[in-house]
């Protein structure tokens, strides 16, 4: 009996433990490991920090989001053998013939010199909790949005959080500002200028601060606070950070990320490209680095956006194309570097960008103007990844 072992159990996981069980024989084996009971839609984080929903409805027993033939198994991932396609967890160790890497990201505000001990930040659930505690009991000052390093996975999110922070507070009558503070030098760069200058358009409306090029050297949480390394420093009452993202440990243990970066794969059958690493052994979502053919700036090279519909279009591909092999016909199916993200502003509506992220010269992305409809969209998204497969 042979087996597929996937190590997470995010977009790109489920999606791809989804499409083996769809197309595999029946005798294959797929064992799925995570070490949450729960699957998280991010999109949902925000809602939860405004109080518009409760933490539990963010969240689906991953177990519900599995077909038959797929084992879960909760447990830590504390090791990774790629050439010999196993995994030392918590339990023991797990030996598969095809490996698929789906652990995501770690998120570690510690990287930035006291930003742990002093920000809030929606991007975990829990954090999510903590910070709609904090919104509550504020009765005014200035609020900072801080994106200290890039990658980070939801490209759009900060500032969709801003737009709608500036919504909420203004429905309350509190008094406060609202300001980002990033290192990028335009939102969303990889998609392009226009859909930059669109995003920086919205914040402007709405009187939210934008303040580009900014990397945070340090936080002096006692002094309210961010000192930045070209010796500027911005003043805070309420700072709400985006962690900075690394791969997980087990991953940079193992030998399978580069340098302070991430594992590097084909990007369009995400197969892992290391040396050592034979074949059957993919990289899928956050954690996989996939390079873009196409760039803005000549000399400046560009990766895929982290993000979940990446992630579970790269899953899907990838189960395609193992159960193809097992199934002995060639694999045909590929990541085509296309997805779309949705940017809520505020008052029940939202816009959705839609990218062909392989295109050249560059990526393309293309957005309407906010609406209803489109906040709806995002609604019936989001709901579709927190139900069980029909």
């Amino acid at each position: 009996m042979s087996t597929t072992l996937i190590l997470g159990g995010g977009f790109g996981g489920i999606a791809c433990a989804r499409a083996l069980a769809a197309h595999a024989p029946r005798s294959h084996r797929i064992l799925l490991v995570d070490r949450s009971r729960d699957f998280l839609v991010g999109a949902a984080k925000t809602w939860v920090m405004l109080g518009e929903r409760r933490a539990e409805e963010a969240v689906c027993p991953r177990s519900r989001l599995l077909p038959a033939g797929v084992t879960l198994i909760e447990d830590e991932v504390r090791g990774i053998d790629a050439a010999r396609r196993e995994a030392r967890t918590s339990s023991g160790t797990l030996a598969a013939d095809q490996l698929v890497l789906a652990l995501g990201a770690d998120l570690e505000l510690g990287m930035v010199p006291g930003l742990a001990e002093a920000a809030q930040t929606f991007y975990t659930l829990d954090g999510a909790v903590r910070l709609r505690a904090a919104l509550q009991r504020l009765t005014g000052g200035r609020i900072m949005v801080l994106i200290p390093r890039t990658p980070f996975k939801c490209p759009p999110a900060p500032y969709e959080a801003a737009m709608l922070l500036h919504a909420a507070l203004a429905r309350r009558g509190v008094q406060a500002t609202v300001d980002i503070w990033t290192v990028e030098k335009a939102p969303m760069p990889t998609a392009g200028p226009e859909i930059g200058k669109t995003i920086v358009a919205e914040l402007g409306a709405r009187g939210i601060g934008f303040h580009p090029g900014k990397k945070a050297a340090a936080v002096e949480g006692a002094r309210g606070l961010v000192r930045f390394e070209d010796e500027s420093e911005a003043e805070y009452e309420l700072l709400i950070a985006v962690p900075p993202h690394r791969a997980p440990r087990a991953v940079v243990e193992a030998g399978l990320a580069e340098p302070g970066g991430w594992i590097p794969v084909d990007p369009v059958t995400l197969a892992v490209k290391k040396p050592g690493i034979g074949p059957g052994v993919y990289a899928v979502g956050d954690l996989a680095g996939v390079p873009l053919p196409g760039r803005w700036n000549p000399e400046q090279p560009l990766v895929l956006p982290k993000a979940g519909v990446f992630a579970a279009a790269q899953g899907e591909a990838v189960g395609a194309r193992i159960a193809a092999e097992l199934c002995g016909t060639a694999p045909t199916a590929t990541f085509a570097g296309q997805g779309h993200c949705y940017i809520e502003v505020g008052g029940g509506r939202a816009m959705r960008g839609d990218g062909s992220f392989f295109a050249v010269p560059h990526p393309m992305m293309v957005a309407r103007p906010p609406d209803e409809a489109q906040h709806r969209d995002k609604l019936e998204w989001v709901k579709s990844w927190l139900s069980p497969p029909s």
